[in-house]
C-alpha cells in the first residue's frame, strides 16, 4: 500500500496544499521532502498521525501555536469560523482498492483572537469533536458513511504499532542506549497482535473465580481461601493499576525530555558545557590579567631599582678589577695591629728589646708609628671592604640577567594564556552566537531532571513487577493448591473441581501460545534484523552475530564473543536499528507505507552515505516518505539515493505581517 497524495487545508504551517506522493516507474519507492527546522517538515508526519487517529504524536507538548494555520486564523474575523482538514489517500499495490480518509475539526476565532474548536453533534462523530470520513474504492464500486470510520482506519494501519511504520529517525541514535529489553518486547507484544489473547485470559481468569464465587456451599475453610484470593486479587489489581501510572508517568517523563532533547539537538552541541567553559575562561581572564599587572609591576619595579647598578656596572667593575690588582701586588698595606703596639709601649721594650720604658727618641718614634698606624689601618679596611662591596655589586648585577628573564617568560606565560584563553572564548562566541544560552542551560537542567525521573520511575516499576510476580508465582499458587485441596475433600464439589481444572487448562494453553507466538516472532524479527544489519554494514569481520535474548535484549556481539552493542558508533547503531525497524515492519503482516523523519541528522558525513545508500535495502517494495533538512541531504547523499527517488521535494516558509505558510514544492523549483 502507498500513501497517493495529502491534502493540507488550514492545518499549521499548510494554507491549502496538495502533496502527491504516488510512485513512479518500479524500484523507484523513495519519496523526499526537504525542509529547514520549524519549516513544516516534521508536521508532515504529523499531519498523517492526526488524520489517522486524531493525535500529533511528533509535536511539542509545549507547542504554543493552535492547530489552525495562523494566517487562516488572522483572516477570520471575531466569531467566524474556518475549518481544519487532512486528507490522505492510500492505494494498494495492485492498484485495486483506494482508500480516502479524511479528518476535519472546526475552528472559530474568539474575541481575544485565540483558536477555539467549536464541538458540534451533528457534525462530528468522533470523541475529540472532529469528523472522521473514511471512503473505499474498490474497482469502480465507492462506499463511504461508514458507521464505525476509525475501525477502518484501525484495521489498515493499526494505532498501537504506528511507531514502527510513522517513526521520528532522530530517536534511531538513542533507541540501543535505553533499556533494549523493555521496547523489543513491547514491539515484539504489539506486532504479535497480543492484545486479544491476553483479554481473553483475563476474562477467563475472571470467569474462573465468579464460578467460585457464585457456587452454593461452600464450607468455612473454601470461603476464607476464596476470601483470601479476591483480596490478592484486588491487591493485584492495584498493583497493576500503579504500574499502568508509573509507566504512564514515565512515558509523559520521555516525552518531555524527548522534547528537551530535539530542542537541545536543533542548537549547538554541548552548549551548556560551552557556556560554563566560557564563564571559566572570562573569570580565568580577569585573574590573568590581574596577575599579569601584578607581574609587569613587579619587573618594572626591578628595572629601575636595578638600573643605577646597570648604568655603572662598567666603572663598578673596573674599580674592583683595580683595588684586587693592587691587592694582589701588596701595595695596600696591611692593617697593622693597633693593640700589638699599645702593649709594647706598656711593658715598655721593643721587640728589638731597646727600653722604650722611659721618654726617649725610640718611644717617641714607635708613638708616632702608633698614630700613623691608625690612619692606614682605617684606609686599608675601607679599601677592602670597598672591594668585597663591589664584588657584592657585581655578583648582583650578574644575577640581573637571570631574573630578567625570570621575569619576562613569567609574563610571556600570562600573555600566552590569556592569548589562547581569547581565542578559544572567541570561538566559543562564535559557535554559540545567536543562541539563548540561558534558555538552553535551562532546558538541559529540565532534561537531567526528566533523567532522573525517569530512573526513579523505572526503579519503581521494577519493585512492583517484583511484587506481582511473588504474588503470582507464590501467594496465587499456592491459594489455588490450598483451594484444590478443600474442593477434593467433598464430593459435592467435583463438577466445580472439573470446571475449575478445565478453566486452568485453558489457561496453560493460552499462556503457552502466547510465549510460543512470541517466542517465534522475537525469532523471525531477530533473524530478520541480524541479515539486513550484515547486508548493509561495511565492517563484515568485525562482528559476527545479533541476537535476541530470552529476556528481549538486543545484543551484537564481536568475532570473539564480546558484547558489542555499546561500542557501536551512531552510524552502526542507526543501521541497526533501521533493521529491526524494517524486520517489525515486515514480521507485521501489514502491507502500509513508511515515514521517517530526520533520519541522518544524527550521523557523521561518511556514515549518512552508507545509511542513504543502503536505505532502499532496508524497506524493498515499500514506498518510503523521507522528511530531511538541507544538512542531511548532502549532494552525496541525494546521489547515493538518487537511482530509487520517484519524488523530490521542498517545503519554502514563507512569513507575512498576518501569519506563515509553507508549501510544498518540486525541488527544482
Amino acid at each position: 500500500m502507498i500513501i497517493d497524495y495529502i491534502k493540507l487545508k488550514n492545518y499549521r504551517q499548510y494554507r491549502d496544499q496538495t502533496v502527491n506522493l504516488g510512485a513512479g516507474e518500479k524500484g523507484k519507492n523513495i519519496v523526499i521532502i526537504e525542509g529547514r527546522n520549524g519549516a513544516g517538515k516534521t508536521n508532515i508526519l504529523n499531519a498523517i498521525t492526526w488524520c489517522l487517529y486524531g493525535q500529533e504524536f511528533h509535536i511539542s507538548k509545549s507547542e504554543g501555536l493552535p492547530i489552525v494555520n495562523t494566517s487562516a486564523l488572522n483572516d477570520l474575523g471575531v466569531n467566524e469560523k474556518t475549518t481544519v482538514e487532512v486528507e490522505i489517500q492510500l492505494i494498494s499495490n495492485d492498484k485495486n482498492k483506494r482508500y480516502k480518509i479524511k479528518r476535519t475539526v472546526w475552528i472559530q476565532k474568539s474575541e481575544k483572537d485565540d483558536a477555539e474548536q467549536i464541538s458540534d453533534r451533528y457534525l462530528s462523530n468522533q470523541s475529540d469533536g472532529t469528523k472522521l470520513e473514511v471512503f473505499v474504492q474498490i474497482g469502480k464500486d465507492i462506499k463511504g458513511e461508514f458507521r464505525d470510520p476509525a475501525h477502518i482506519v484501525q484495521r489498515l494501519l493499526p494505532e498501537k504499532i504506528n511507531e514502527y511504520f510513522l517513526f521520528d529517525g532522530e530517536r534511531l541514535d538513542n533507541y540501543f542506549k535505553e533499556e533494549s529489553g523493555g521496547i523489543i518486547k513491547e514491539a515484539v507484544f504489539k506486532i504479535s497482535q497480543l492484545d486479544l489473547l491476553d483479554r481473553m485470559i483475563d476474562h477467563l481468569n475472571k470467569t474462573k473465580d465468579e464460578f467460585l464465587r457464585s457456587s452454593e456451599g461452600l464450607t468455612p475453610e473454601i470461603k476464607e481461601l476464596e476470601e483470601k484470593k479476591t483480596a490478592l486479587l484486588d491487591s493485584l489489581e492495584k498493583m497493576k493499576n500503579e504500574l499502568g501510572k508509573q509507566s504512564n508517568a514515565k512515558k509523559e517523563a520521555k516525552e518531555h525530555r524527548n522534547e528537551i532533547d530535539k530542542k537541545l539537538r536543533e542548537s549547538p552541541r554541548n552548549i551548556k558545557k560551552l557556556a560554563e567553559e566560557r564563564e571559566g575562561l572570562e573569570q580565568d581572564l580577569l585573574k590573568l590579567e590581574s596577575e599579569l599587572e601584578e607581574e609587569r609591576k613587579n619587573r618594572s619595579d626591578y628595572l629601575i631599582e636595578m638600573s643605577p647598578l646597570i648604568l655603572t656596572h662598567e666603572a663598578i667593575n673596573q674599580s674592583w678589577r683595580i683595588i684586587s690588582k693592587q691587592e694582589e701586588a701588596g701595595k695596600i698595606p696591611p692593617p697593622i695591629a693597633k693593640n700589638f703596639l699599645e702593649r709594647l709601649l706598656e711593658k715598655g721594650v721593643c721587640i728589638c728589646g731597646t727600653d722604650i720604658s722611659k721618654k726617649n727618641e725610640y718611644r717617641k718614634n714607635v708613638e708616632l708609628f702608633l698614630q700613623s698606624c691608625k690612619d692606614i689601618g682605617n684606609i686599608s679596611g675601607e679599601i677592602i671592604e670597598l672591594c668585597g662591596y663591589l664584588r657584592g655589586l657585581i655578583d648582583e648585577s650578574s644575577d640581573f640577567r637571570k631574573k630578567q628573564i625570570m621575569y619576562g617568560k613569567r609574563v610571556e606565560d600570562l600573555e600566552e594564556r590569556e592569548k589562547k584563553n581569547n581565542e578559544r572564548l572567541k570561538r566559543i562566541e562564535e559557535e554559540i552566537k545567536g543562541c539563548d544560552v540561558k534558555e538552553i542551560k535551562r532546558l538541559e537542567e529540565k532534561l537531567e531532571e526528566y533523567n532522573n525521573e525517569i530512573s526513579n520511575v523505572d526503579q519503581k516499576i521494577g519493585e512492583i513487577k517484583v511484587k506481582i510476580d511473588n504474588m503470582k508465582d507464590e501467594r496465587l499458587v499456592q491459594i489455588d493448591r490450598d483451594l484444590n485441596k478443600e474442593l477434593k475433600k467433598e464430593e459435592k464439589f467435583q463438577e466445580l473441581r472439573r470446571i475449575l481444572s478445565f478453566c486452568n487448562s485453558v489457561l496453560d494453553i493460552a499462556n503457552k501460545i502466547k510465549t510460543e507466538i512470541m517466542g517465534e516472532i522475537r525469532e523471525e524479527i531477530e533473524e530478520k534484523t541480524k541479515k539486513q544489519f550484515f547486508d548493509i554494514i561495511w565492517k563484515k569481520v568485525t562482528y559476527k552475530e545479533v541476537k535476541i535474548d530470552d529476556n528481549y535484549n538486543f545484543l551484537v556481539l564481536d568475532q570473539t564473543g564480546r558484547k558489542a552493542l555499546g561500542t557501536l558508533s551512531a552510524g552502526e547503531r542507526e543501521s541497526l536499528a533501521l533493521s529491526f525497524m524494517a524486520a517489525l515492519n515486515t514480521v507485521s503482516g501489514f502491507d502500509v507505507p513508511i515515514v521517517i523523519d530526520t533520519p541522518l541528522a544524527r550521523i557523521d558525513t561518511e556514515e549518512r552515505q552508507d545509511i542513504a545508500r543502503s536505505l532502499p535495502e532496508y524497506f524493498k517494495d515499500t514506498q518510503v516518505v523521507i522528511l530531511v533538512t538541507g544538512a542531511e541531504y548532502t549532494p552525496a547523499v541525494r546521489k547515493s539515493l538518487s537511482k530509487n527517488v520517484c519524488k523530490e521535494y521542498k517545503i519554502k516558509f514563507e512569513e507575512y505581517k498576518k501569519g506563515s505558510e509553507a508549501k510544498v514544492v518540486s525541488y527544482e523549483k
